[in-house]
């Protein structure tokens, strides 16, 4: 199970956590990961201390002449237009993510780990290092969907933002637990360390002031998911497959 879709589970009704558990269960990877040339280029930039935003433009320029390809199919269009948003979002929030004062690297491959018998990969965008050998983490979230911004009432809005910030809060709870489960070969974990960058919001979260239950209700959360997965079963449009 993603890191993603558990958070998504922990703040969802039962009939959207069921979709979530069967999703996690049955659906297929896609062969291209969503927004993985913008996701690839904002890592190396981040991680750059020189922070050139040239080679932004470099990859902006390739996707823009991607999109404009006679030959090109309309899925593979929207996902260059997609990575040039992604990226001019970045950019334009730059400033409020105060990622540029951060020392960020690149993570290594991290193996899934088990939380009360639940496999979740948690998989980070980049290592924070601080002093004393803390260590943290850090997650770009460009994710388009719940979209606030794709929406005309003030209140939905304010609804889709408030999810992807729940969302958030419970990834960093999870980054924590991703650098505890490495016995302490990559420092010593800081919560403070950790944070997810939205690049819809335009916001860093970090740590909610419920932290200490939210890691509760993590462990909770995958003690109920690992007695229901046996039980879950495919819904008809994935035996069609």
């Amino acid at each position: 199970m993603s890191a993603t879709a558990l958070a998504e589970y922990l703040i969802l009704q039962p009939d959207g956590q069921e979709t979530i558990l069967h999703d996690s269960r049955f659906s297929r990877p896609p062969i291209v990961t969503a927004n993985g040339d913008a996701m690839r280029a904002l890592r190396a930039y981040n991680c750059d201390p020189r922070r050139d935003t040239i080679a932004l433009d470099r990859v902006k320029e390739a996707l823009t002449q991607k999109a404009a390809g006679w030959d090109v199919k309309p899925k593979t269009r929207d996902e260059a237009l997609r990575c040039i948003e992604s990226i001019d979002l970045f950019l334009r929030h730059e400033n409020a993510f105060g990622m540029r004062a951060m020392a960020l690297s690149q993570p290594p491959q991290f193996d899934a780990i088990d939380i009360e018998g639940v496999l979740v990969s948690i998989r980070p965008d980049f290592l924070v290092t601080g002093g004393r050998d803390r260590i943290g983490a850090g997650l770009l979230r460009v994710a388009k969907a719940p979209d606030p911004d794709g929406c005309k009432l003030d209140e939905t809005r304010r609804k889709r933002g408030e999810h992807r910030r729940e969302m958030a809060r419970y990834m960093v709870a999870l980054l924590q637990m991703l650098l505890e489960a490495q016995d302490g070969k990559m420092g010593v974990p800081d919560r403070d360390l950790c944070f997810v960058a939205d690049v819809r919001l335009g916001e860093r979260i970090g740590p909610a002031t419920d932290h200490a239950i939210r890691l509760r209700s993590i462990r909770g959360a995958c003690r109920q998911i690992a007695k229901l997965w046996p039980t879950i079963t495919p819904r008809p449009g994935v035996l069609r497959k």
